[in-house]
């Protein structure tokens, strides 16, 4: 009865100090990351200033300062995250600042060990500094099981390296991560890529057109493109009613489906991301439903497309 009574008084002892070390290390824990978090908070406020001094002073050299001051603090992390949420022509006086080797070094390391959403803003900066390593990271990473982190670096190589197979990227991500994924990926291409690749699927489908390609395509349309238009078919409006059945139209060939991809990403770059005009204006006035093609304008809004040709079929 002893002997029970011991080992019962040395399993509480042992108990009682296993719930101590856990209190002790769970508080270091919180108090490195409370101290972590007071520390980027500072940095944020740090460079967010800087920034807007110089935007407000037009001194770019401010900015370049803080930075040198701040790289070595950890701010990395942060400036990739301030770029993912910034256009490029607001960033666009800034990007010779990050230019430098050492710095696109230290990008492509956290895009292969950071956190997921470190990963995907780190493969977002690295698409406005094309390079030959930066290339190879992004490859590496459209491979990864993490579909944000894939899609990513997949958007990143076809707007920052001109000679990508989008055949290759979207093989690699229809075997990779899952198919709403790849979904996700078309819908962000740029819609100008998307009416290149048109071209080169057009030319492609009157001879040896790539069939496992067009399987691909296939099953994101029968899966996501033609439910999503089925069920935005409920808006009534006529010019809406018009672009839907034109999309239901283009599901039947390998180009139709990208060429429907770029109409809602033309859509959707126009009206929602740089907000230069409403829907129901762009359909009506400036998209043609006999070339199912956005025709041309010179835009007000600080000619940010004035000289891009938005149809060139």
């Amino acid at each position: 009865m002893e002997i029970l009574i011991r080992y019962i008084n040395i399993y509480n002892g042992s108990f009682v100090l296993f719930g101590f070390i856990v209190i002790i290390i769970t508080s270091i824990i919180y108090f490195k990351r409370r101290n972590q978090r007071r520390h980027f908070n500072k940095l944020k406020v740090t460079l967010i200033t800087a920034y807007n001094q110089s935007i407000k002073q037009n001194n770019k050299i401010i900015f370049k300062n803080t930075i040198d001051k701040t790289l070595s603090s950890g701010s990395l992390v942060l400036i990739v995250a301030f770029f993912a949420k910034k256009q490029r022509h607001e960033v666009q006086e800034l990007l010779p600042f990050f230019a430098e080797e050492t710095f696109q070094t230290k990008l492509r390391a956290l895009l292969h060990k950071g956190t997921v959403q470190q990963r995907v803003d780190a493969a977002n900066m690295l698409s406005y500094y094309p390079c030959q390593k930066s290339f190879i990271a992004l490859e590496k990473a459209c491979l990864d099981t993490r579909q944000e982190v894939a899609i990513a670096a997949a958007l990143s190589l076809v707007i920052s390296n001109p000679d990508v197979s989008l055949v290759e990227l979207i093989t690699k991500l229809f075997n990779s991560i899952p198919q709403k994924g790849l979904f996700c990926f078309l819908r962000l291409i740029p819609s100008y890529n998307l009416l290149q690749f048109e071209s080169q699927v057009i030319d492609e489908e009157s001879s040896n057109f790539n069939s496992t390609l067009l399987t691909m395509l296939r099953e994101i349309s029968n899966n996501y493109i033609t439910p999503y238009v089925m069920f935005a078919r409920e808006d009534q409006r006529d010019y809406m009613q018009q672009l839907f059945e034109t999309l239901l139209g283009l599901q039947c060939k390998a180009s139709g489906i990208i060429h429907s991809c770029y109409i809602l990403n033309f859509i959707n770059e126009l009206c929602y991301q740089d907000r230069i005009c409403n829907i129901q204006e762009l359909i009506t006035k400036n998209f043609n439903f006999d070339t199912k093609l956005f025709v041309y304008w010179d835009d007000i809004n600080n000619g940010f497309y004035k000289n891009k040709v938005w149809a060139t079929l």
